[in-house]
């Protein structure tokens, strides 16, 4: 018994540690924690849906001039680190740059369209969108490294960051808002009592309007059920209750 506990120990010991070697490392920085901003607001553009972002805030810039927001992050290893950024990619410029380097420009072109939702709270099709976007890859130090962000587009400089998040897996795709390694929740299927199954019931049932627009009638009888099949040249439809109407079986 002592010798088999042991070996199960050794076993568990040898498969998380093999989980804990194979996650990648990451920093997930929220636009609202930016350590510096130059930025101008606006009401308008600003009217957005806050539950759709990191945090349920943002950076955003409308103005004559570029906005700048500045970030520091402290990286957990000398490694190389991809750079997604969650930003407004409609008609939109942003540049970025590392520790004082060089800016680059993000292509917007390559974000996940997927991804891109619109934003604006009045579900307006105008320019308040957000999405994520590759935005490069950077062999980085560890240890703290400085981060900017630049808002110049062609329309008032507008901008929106949500957030970003650099990491080592260069196969992590961005959902909404998951960070890597989390999984989007399971629906809560409601419980099925006696006080709410006939509700579930009706729901389910086709209405008498569906059957007749459909040309069929409702059977309590298989065989019933098969004779009208036959004569319409039509497949039976079944409805049970064999399980979960949600699903969830």
């Amino acid at each position: 018994m002592i010798r088999f506990s042991l070996f199960f120990s050794a076993f568990l010991f040898l498969l998380t540690g093999n989980r804990a070697a194979a996650q990648k490392d990451f920093v997930w920085v929220e636009a609202e924690n930016a350590v510096e901003k130059k930025v101008n607001r606006n009401g308008w553009y600003e009217g957005l849906k806050r539950g759709d972002f990191s945090g349920e805030n943002l950076v955003a810039h409308w103005g004559n001039t570029p906005g700048i927001a500045k970030f520091r992050v402290n990286l957990p290893k000398t490694d190389t680190y991809t750079f997604w950024l969650r930003a407004n990619p409609v008609k939109s410029s942003l540049n970025v740059r590392f520790d004082s380097g060089q800016w680059f420009n993000v292509n917007f072109q390559r974000a996940l369209r997927e991804e891109t939702i619109n934003v604006a709270e009045d579900n307006a099709p105008d320019l308040r969108f957000i999405g994520w976007v590759r935005a490069g890859v950077q062999k980085f130090d560890v240890g703290e490294h400085e981060i900017e962000v630049r808002f110049n587009s062609n329309n008032n400089n507008h901008g929106i960051l949500d957030c970003f998040c650099l990491t080592t897996d260069n196969n992590w795709k961005p959902r909404r808002l998951l960070k890597p390694g989390e999984a989007a929740p399971h629906w809560p299927a409601p419980e099925i009592t006696e006080a709410n199954l006939d509700e579930w019931m009706t729901f389910l049932r086709p209405s008498d309007e569906e059957l007749g627009w459909r040309k069929v009638r409702w059977h309590h009888d298989l065989s019933e059920a098969a004779a009208e099949a036959k004569r319409l040249q039509r497949p039976i439809l079944l409805w049970a209750m064999n399980g979960h109407p949600c699903g969830e079986t």
